[in-house]
């Protein structure tokens, strides 16, 4: 099995823990949970390379990404991402390199060039989607663990997303690269 299927593997793997666990995952959130954060040492802040805000969320631009221990081709290749749209945490930069933290808590080098500013998320359990804000409107789709979607506005616990066509809405808390990136105590 290559390398990203066992890792997509995992990935499903653990939104199905997560959903099972519930309130005790939430309570033993790890780098490698589906929580996005900042250390404690990573102060939001302007990169002086792009003039954007460090840390910020982008997405996959491609089908094939590959995730380089330094930011350079002349850095060994630690993963390839097969997943155009997968929500990212950008949190350090040079003049076109990204270092990223993906949903799993990993941490690699992309070129810039392989990076959207789109905003996306990626569903943390099975869930369903709504015609509008209120889990009594109708269900618009259905989607299972490690769905990617575009994201729109949230309000109050609710996003608007776009998937495969269909508009809707979701719980924030099924959602994956929507928390605001701020530090959570203990992690480094």
């Amino acid at each position: 099995m290559s390398e990203i299927r066992i890792r997509l593997a995992i990935i499903l793997f653990i939104a199905q823990i997560f959903g099972a666990a519930g309130a005790y995952a939430q309570s033993q959130l790890t780098p490698g949970s589906f929580k996005a954060y900042a250390p404690e040492s990573l102060e939001p802040r302007m990169s002086d390379f792009s003039g954007k805000p460090v840390p910020r969320y982008a997405s996959l631009r491609h089908d094939k990404v590959n995730g380089r221990a330094g930011p350079s081709l002349d850095y060994p290749i630690r993963w390839t991402y097969e997943r155009a749209g997968l929500p990212v945490v950008i949190v350090r930069e040079s003049q076109d390199w990204r270092k990223i933290r993906d949903p799993m808590g990993d941490e690699v080098w992309v070129n810039k060039s392989q990076l959207a500013a789109e905003r996306t998320a990626i569903t943390t359990s099975a869930g369903a989607v709504f015609r509008d804000a209120n889990p009594r409107s109708p269900h618009v789709a259905q989607f299972e663990a490690g769905a990617v979607v575009s994201l729109g506005k949230c309000a109050g616990v609710w996003c608007k997303v776009e998937a495969e066509g269909r508009e809707g809405w979701i719980r924030q808390a099924l959602l994956w690269g929507i928390d605001p990136l701020t530090a959570i105590p203990g992690n480094h």
